[in-house]
């Protein structure tokens, strides 16, 4: 290699190599620092872009095990509420039926009467009272079910529905469809804002009677169509079940026949048709106050006059003529085109995933518990006599289904929390596993690959010396 003064190649190449080793030294010295492999994009962008969003999603279910876990405890302070609920229910019902014995008096009564009066108005207390982060719980919490009859039709008392419960319902329309009188099949669905269909069906052959008019709940019983995957549960009952404001008749007089609507009366005369016969009663109803309605129906292929007397009372002279009976219970054919309104509040969301999507929400909706609230309805009980003292057991016993069944609900979600929370951890264990083995360095190799950069970057520095050296050697040709 010929000797040069103008360019000392020799020390520009070991400089050259010094800037490499220098600059990968700091690279290991970087990562052993830190622990990570990356520590800016210029290290690995795919991988940058990767772990960053692996890490977004880490920290969202994080916070989603949390949601889980106070959900957890918003639950548990409520269902501790209940069961006190439960307590005093069971005590008015031993009251009612203590009350409801000839062997006392009405004087004896009283104490009996003070002691329930004060029992339900602790009831509306502790529902008002049960808190969570300023959030009242027993009042309704989360979505529930609209009770207005011309919204929510399925509760108009013509379609054998006595009440409708929601377990994660979505807010929305649900409609049902029951127009096949012989399938035994009763179909509910509801159209999302973003055009999803959701839709189940259900058999309910096996509850069913069968009678000359089709298939029917049995007279006395209850039965529950509980729609699971859309988590609405519809209770229809049979005759003889739910005494409400709602009649219904089919068949036109054979004879002249008075039907007195509170204290006005609507004269109908024999073989008179239903539509005119629904127009006149109609016509007194409408004008009472509450108003009430009488219309003309077609279920399952026939005509029907429909009344709802909105408290009145109704009487026929003479008894049956026109056929008048009860017209709350479930047949086949009866819900068809009938609607459930659920509607959307504030609380109720538990946000256990972390994205805004629906499968990362799990609903809580707690009814109202009050004893003045329109599910317990003990508004206007009293023990006071030998008769409301009996009329009062049935509905305290209603009050009793309704908060167990709601105690029960609390329970699954508390149950299906517990379940969420653990899916989250093992979610984030795994995907803080996938996410390092992007991201972190890997120690061992990193000590190697820093020992080997030490090396050379001494070795280096050492060349760059010898290199300088060398064109000190033409002196001696000047000698």
């Amino acid at each position: 290699m010929p000797i040069r003064l103008g360019n000392n190649i020799a020390s520009i190449n070991a400089r050259r190599y010094l800037n490499q080793n220098s600059a990968d030294f700091a690279k290991r010295v970087e990562r052993l620092s830190s622990g990570l492999r990356i520590n800016r994009g210029a290290d690995d962008a795919a991988g940058l872009s990767v772990s960053e969003g692996m890490r977004s999603s880490i920290l969202g279910l994080r916070q989603g095990a949390s949601n889980a876990e106070q959900g957890m405890n918003l639950i548990q302070l409520a269902e501790g509420s209940l069961n006190e609920v439960s307590s005093m229910l069971l005590r008015m019902r031993e009251l009612a039926v203590q009350s409801a014995n000839s062997t006392i008096n009405d004087s004896n009564r009283e104490g009996l009467s003070a002691e329930f009066n004060q029992l339900s108005s602790e009831i509306d207390r502790i529902a008002l009272s049960t808190t969570y982060n300023d959030q009242i719980l027993l009042t309704g919490f989360g979505n529930s079910v609209s009770q207005t009859r011309t919204v929510t039709t399925a509760l108009d008392g013509f379609s054998g529905v006595k009440e409708i419960n929601i377990s994660g319902a979505v807010q929305g329309t649900y409609t049902f469809t029951d127009d096949d009188t012989g399938d035994n099949q009763i179909t509910l669905s509801i159209t999302q804002e973003d055009g999803t269909v959701l839709m189940q069906s259900i058999d309910v052959g096996s509850p069913l009677d069968r009678d000359g008019t089709g298939a029917m709940v049995a007279t006395g019983t209850t039965f529950i169509a509980n729609f699971d995957r859309l988590g609405v549960q519809a209770t229809l009952v049979g005759p003889d079940v739910d005494y409400t404001d709602t009649f219904k008749t089919r068949d036109s007089p054979i004879v002249d026949v008075n039907i007195y609507i509170g204290e006005e009366v609507v004269p109908i005369s024999a073989g008179q048709d239903l539509e005119d016969i629904a127009e006149d009663l109609n016509a007194v109803l409408s004008a009472s106050d509450p108003p009430g309605q009488a219309s003309v129906e077609e279920v399952g292929g026939v005509n029907e006059i429909q009344v709802f007397v909105n408290g009145q009372t109704l009487l026929e002279v003479p008894e049956g003529a026109l056929g008048l009976t009860p017209a709350n219970f479930y047949t086949d054919g009866r819900l068809d085109g009938k609607r459930i309104y659920v509607t959307e509040s504030d609380g109720g969301i538990l946000q256990v995933g972390p994205n805004n999507d629906s499968a990362h929400r799990i609903a809580v909706n707690i009814g109202d518990m009050r004893a003045s609230g329109p599910e317990l309805n003990l508004t206007g009980l009293s023990v006071a006599n030998l008769e409301s003292a009996r009329s009062v057991i049935s509905r305290v016993d209603s009050a009793i289904l309704v908060v167990t069944r709601q105690r029960g609900d609390l329970g699954a979600i508390q149950n299906r929390l517990q379940f969420t929370s653990n899916n989250l951890e093992n979610a984030i264990e795994n995907l803080s596993a996938a996410e390092s083995a992007i991201r972190d360095a890997d120690v061992a190799e990193e000590i190697s690959n820093f020992t080997r950069a030490q090396i050379l970057t001494q070795a280096s520095t050492a060349m760059i010396a010898q290199a300088n050296s060398l064109p000190q050697s033409a002196l001696q040709l000047l000698q």
